[in-house]
């Protein structure tokens, strides 16, 4: 990677972080240029600005989550492991990791909605991508004969994603996780209704 790319990514990896705790618009050209160390033209030199250096740092978390999801879920043998995986890696956000601050999507979502439509439309993008890849979880495992062939596979994953997401603030908002465990315990067990017998 040359210099340029470098100092590019270091500031996508410190901007990001610190968008996902402070948001947006609660993140100065000043907290930013602290958090990297450069001075405002170092910035700018590789962001037009800085609602694109905000879509590119979003778009380099969420693509950091992805991969992330699939090098866990690749390491499951079955449909179940596989939910399960899922769970687990959302449920690190509760922890900060990868990075602090929580469900970026989720963050950004609730800030960006009424304001800013480039990036609750990059919220849109990301999420559908978080749901579309449940549901193909779901899906491969009707075809596999391993769910119930009347498992609703789309529905499963609105319900997963929205149960999960109110799980992780609630468990944020009260510095306790039992919230979360409770929600994904709850899930796992409806999912094992949708396991065919073998």
């Amino acid at each position: 990677m040359r210099k340029g790319e470098l100092t590019k990514r270091m500031i996508l990896d410190r901007s990001s972080a610190l968008f996902n705790v402070k948001g947006y618009s609660g993140s100065s050209i000043s907290d930013i240029m602290r958090e990297t160390g450069l001075e405002k033209g170092g910035i700018y030199r590789h962001f037009k600005n800085k609602d694109d250096l905000a879509i590119q740092a979003f778009q380099h978390t969420t693509a950091q989550m992805g991969v992330r999801y699939v090098e866990e879920i690749k390491k499951a043998s079955n449909t179940f492991d596989k939910l399960k995986t899922v769970i687990s890696v959302f449920t690190s956000l509760v922890h900060n990791d990868p990075l602090p601050g929580g469900c970026p999507i989720m963050n950004v979502t609730l800030e960006a909605d009424d304001y800013h439509p480039l990036m609750a439309e990059q919220a849109r993008i990301a999420m559908n991508q978080l749901l579309g890849m449940i549901e193909k979880i779901i899906t491969n495992g009707i075809e596999q004969g391993e769910l119930k062939s009347n498992t609703q596979a789309k529905q499963i994953a609105i319900f997963w994603i929205s149960s999960l997401e109110g799980a992780l603030a609630l468990s944020r908002l009260y510095q306790d996780t039992a919230y979360l465990d409770a929600v994904s315990s709850q899930l796992l067990a409806e999912l094992k209704k949708q396991i065919t017998a073998k």
